[in-house]
């Protein structure tokens, strides 16, 4: 859909008042509000959300199904190859692909690969993956620490989930909302049938109980990954400076969390001190 024009008259002056749907014309889905903004709750078979679904469900953070990019998964939409959510990916053939557009045998035997790939990642990332409302990266990491295997986090309450002391009563009822609906368990199981495994997440890394905080830009890795790479060592990355942060590591054109480090006492250290620390402690140069 585009964006036609937009409606600065103050409420008073409209002909009539806006008024919000309670079911999304798409899917049919619930329609909540959440802060600032209205959300549908179809979720993963929302098909007016099925693009953006499947490049997250395909994204670094997620599944990191390397070739899906925007035109490809808007193709393979427009074929038919991909019609319902993001668990038609594991559906997809050789046959499908060769012959489309940008797909020769070696195209389609990657692409094939990177999807058989994605079946083995931890639970972690296939719980941002799915791109339950308010759950982000950092969140995701804490859920499945918690509850180690999908069934618990699916099965779990309000009062289950605010136990985590960085899970608000919002937060609570977007991932039991999620789970709830019929149509979202439905596509998980399609998803667990195709072979999708997640794996249990433990903090048992080198770097367990060491929290960094990272600020500037870093010269070899994104933040992204980094931020994955020091989670996989049993680290947890903040992303506010607090007085329980072990190192905040300085990149180029730092914002305000150096000062707020120097002013807390926080230890600083250059990137290239970090990754001596990543060799000291986990043996990556």
């Amino acid at each position: 859909d585009v964006v036609e024009r937009v409606d600065e008259r103050d409420e008073s002056q409209r002909e009539r008042p806006l008024e919000m749907p309670e079911r999304c014309p798409v899917c049919g889905g619930e329609v909540v509000r959440q802060g600032a903004y209205f959300r549908c709750t179809g979720g993963l078979s929302c098909r007016a959300q099925l693009l953006g679904s499947v490049l997250h469900y395909a994204s670094k953070g997620g599944m990191d199904i390397e070739g899906l990019g925007a035109k490809t998964v808007s193709m393979f939409m427009r074929e038919g190859i991909i019609r319902e959510s993001v668990a038609d990916l594991y559906g997809i053939s050789r046959e499908d692909l060769v012959g489309l557009e940008r797909f020769a045998e070696k195209s389609a035997d990657n692409l094939l690969a990177a999807i058989e790939g994605s079946k083995d990642r931890g639970l972690d990332r296939f719980i941002y993956a799915l791109g339950i409302p308010l759950v982000g990266e950092h969140m995701s990491r804490l859920l499945a620490e918690r509850f180690g295997d999908l069934d618990s986090l699916m099965k779990a309450d309000r009062e289950g989930l605010e136990s985590i002391p960085e899970v608000g009563p919002q937060v609570a009822d977007s991932i039991v909302r999620f789970f709830k609906s019929a149509s979202n368990r439905r596509i998980i199981g399609r998803l667990l049938e195709s072979g999708v495994r997640p794996r249990p997440v433990e903090r048992e890394g080198r770097l367990k109980d060491l929290k960094f905080v990272f600020t500037g830009g870093l010269a070899r890795y994104t933040r992204g990954e980094v931020k994955r790479l020091v989670e996989e060592l049993g680290a947890v990355v903040s992303s506010t400076v607090s007085r329980d942060v072990d190192f905040v590591v300085v990149g180029d054109s730092p914002g305000s969390k150096l000062e707020q480090a120097r002013k807390k006492g926080v230890r600083v250290i250059t990137e290239e001190e970090f990754y001596g620390l990543l060799e000291e402690k986990a043996g990556i140069a």
